[in-house]
């Protein structure tokens, strides 16, 4: 199975923490998006997204003009930061930074306050990729999804742990594309956006 990955735009509400908030898109994001799926090759049967706003909608208008399949994931949305979910990550990082530190080198054992689990989050994505293939095994699909979905994908694909996540940089509007194959993840040439 191949998944065709893009991240939603730049949304409303400036540079804060969203996670699990529901927000919508800016004029700008809609344009990112556009360009990041031109990046991509097409000759997707069905269209996996993130029941979250920002990710939907874009993935709604695109299956109404192709007549492709759309398929709503909740388990492909964003990690929830708790307290942190809507707080400007400026302010955060000043008035937290021991915190934001641990949490950016080891998210795997370093949690926002009333945050989401990284263990539970990476079990959420790869149980829905796992899901996928036993249902479309032979299909190639696009997943409308956020940056730590598809930085959690990376990682895996890469072998580079959770402390790799926080090296990647997964702009708006950033696609690629993974391979998955029995449950394993292999990445192929990085797409729009740097890595």
């Amino acid at each position: 199975m191949q998944i065709d990955l893009l991240r939603h735009g730049e949304c409303e509400g400036g540079a804060i923490f969203r996670g699990s908030m529901d927000v919508a898109l800016n004029e700008k994001g809609w344009q990112q998006m556009q360009n990041g799926l031109a990046e991509l090759n097409a000759g997707w049967s069905r269209i996996v997204s993130s029941p979250l706003i920002r990710c939907a909608r874009f993935a709604e208008a695109l299956a109404n003009n192709t007549g492709l399949p759309l398929e709503r994931q909740n388990d492909v949305r964003e990690i929830c930061f708790g307290e942190w979910e809507g707080q400007s990550v400026e302010r955060i990082w000043r008035e937290q930074s021991q915190l934001c530190n641990a949490w950016s080198r080891a998210p795997d054992t370093t949690t926002p306050p009333g945050g989401e689990p990284f263990t539970q989050f990476r079990a959420r994505v790869l149980k829905a990729l796992t899901t996928l293939e036993q249902h479309y095994p032979q299909e190639r699909l696009l997943m409308v999804t956020h940056g730590g979905v598809i930085k959690l994908l990376l990682t895996e694909a890469l072998g580079t742990g959770a402390a790799g996540m926080m090296q990647l940089n997964i702009g708006y509007g950033f696609s690629t594309t993974i391979t998955v194959t029995n449950g394993e993840l292999m990445h192929e040439p990085f797409g729009k956006g740097q890595v």
